[in-house]
């Protein structure tokens, strides 16, 4: 047997545990007349681990919870969404690493689309016409995208209850093509995220799950990094953090910056001198020409226009980008928050493909953007780090210091949502 072939089997269940794949007519069926509030009609499951969607330069390997990886010595983690064995098998791992102790953790699920577990896997719900790509439910909260994971369970057992306690899921082969086949199911082996994790406590594992809602390849909201720091903060300095979202890539590593930034401070390692004037806005002209970095070492440094106008006008600003930068290159097992930025301005000026060029352009402003509120989010921190010591209802929180700084988003606005073309000095 292959590597490539171990690592399906490991991934998906063999014939022997499921019912035989359907007739194409009958998956049509399902398809059409699916009428849940959640599950309906022309959507599917699929499942959430796919071949090749593990990192195999990351080590330890942890079965069941793809590109597992830490934050060198930090007690910050990011994963894969993982199995509910591979939930365990992490806790576990990092149980081992306390000697004497057992791990309390705070795990933190990232994802806005609405995620089932049927016996043990985890599927997603997708739209049977998109099935690569995530439905996005950009802004909601907690509460709606739990509730909607408890109808879609509810959803699932009235759908088995009609075709013989079985539901159909889709789920994704080597080379890509997507096939259909009937899970069997049970009311005790369809559970909800919140379930697993509460079941999990119920078992004996110190951890304290959150569910923040952020859309996939975008900066996290300034609620999800007030909801982050008001976690991490309170927890105790020797607490685990994880993150996940479904590779355990864009989110779970932004995820990881933020609690690294998060911790740094709280340790007085924040590198950030401090002063009265730091977080304060210099009235700096915004109005540059030259937007284009002029090396690839710059685009490698993230020196494009809209980054060096940040840090020209707010105080500390310098010190916040330098301190972003080392906390993404010790976060960059999966993606460098930073080089990939300049990875889609690449793409921008060779891709001749005009729709391409567009979603190369669009992840391009979003990449750009969630860096920029990295640096503001660093300068934050220092300036209110009472606050990472404090329950005091007095402190500020990231979005009331945004608000108090309206230049700042007038900075984004002119220099990359109006028109970032000219940022990247293309004729058009």
């Amino acid at each position: 047997m292959t590597s490539g072939e171990k690592e399906a089997d490991a991934l998906f269940p063999t014939s022997s545990s499921c019912t035989p794949v359907p007739h194409a007519a009958e998956t049509e069926h399902v398809m059409n007349y699916r009428g849940g509030s959640v599950l309906g009609k022309k959507t599917i499951l699929k499942s959430d681990h796919f071949p090749g969607c593990q990192n195999k330069r990351l080590t330890p390997q942890i079965d069941g919870a793809p590109n597992y990886r830490q934050a060198g010595s930090l007690r910050v983690h990011g994963v894969a969404i993982p199995t509910i064995d591979g939930i365990r098998n992490v806790l576990n791992h990092i149980g081992r690493q306390k000697i004497g102790k057992q791990a309390r953790i705070l795990w933190h699920n990232l994802r806005e689309e609405p995620v089932i577990y049927i016996n043990g896997r985890p599927f997603v719900l997708r739209d049977v016409e998109r099935p690569f790509s995530n439905l996005e439910y950009t802004g909601i909260n907690r509460a709606r995208v739990e509730q909607m994971e408890f109808r879609l369970k509810e959803d699932i057992l009235m759908e088995a209850a009609r075709f013989g306690n079985k539901i159909l899921v889709t789920d994704e082969l080597p080379d890509g093509q997507m096939v259909d086949q009937w899970e069997p199911v049970l009311v005790d082996s369809v559970k909800t995220p919140l379930e697993v994790y509460e079941e999990l406590q119920r078992e004996g594992y110190l951890i304290d799950y959150e569910r923040i809602p952020i859309t996939d390849e975008k900066s996290p909201k300034e609620r999800d990094f007030d909801n982050l720091v008001h976690r991490i903060s309170q927890a105790d300095i020797e607490t685990e953090i994880v993150f996940n979202c479904q590779m355990g890539r864009g989110r779970t590593t932004t995820g990881m910056v933020i609690a690294t930034l998060v911790y740094l401070n709280r340790i007085g390692a924040s590198g950030i001198r401090r002063t009265n004037s730091i977080g304060k806005i210099f009235s700096a002209g915004t109005d540059m020409t030259d937007n284009m970095p002029n090396s690839e070492e710059a685009i490698c440094r993230g020196e494009y226009g809209v980054i060096r106008s940040l840090i020209r006008v707010l105080e500390g600003g310098v010190e916040g980008k330098r301190q972003v930068d080392k906390v993404i290159d010790k976060c960059d097992s999966m993606q460098n928050l930073r080089e990939a930025i300049g990875t889609y301005r690449n793409s921008i000026l060779r891709q001749a493909d005009e729709m391409k060029r567009e979603a190369s352009l669009s992840f391009f402003v979003e990449y750009l953007e969630r860096y920029y509120f990295l640096i503001c989010f660093a300068v934050y921190i220092h300036t209110e780090s009472s606050a990472l010591h404090s329950v005091s209802s007095e402190q500020k929180s990231f979005s009331d210091w945004m608000r108090a700084r309206p230049e700042l988003y007038s900075i984004l606005r002119r220099l990359l949502r109006r028109d970032p073309m000219v940022l990247l000095d293309i004729q058009v």
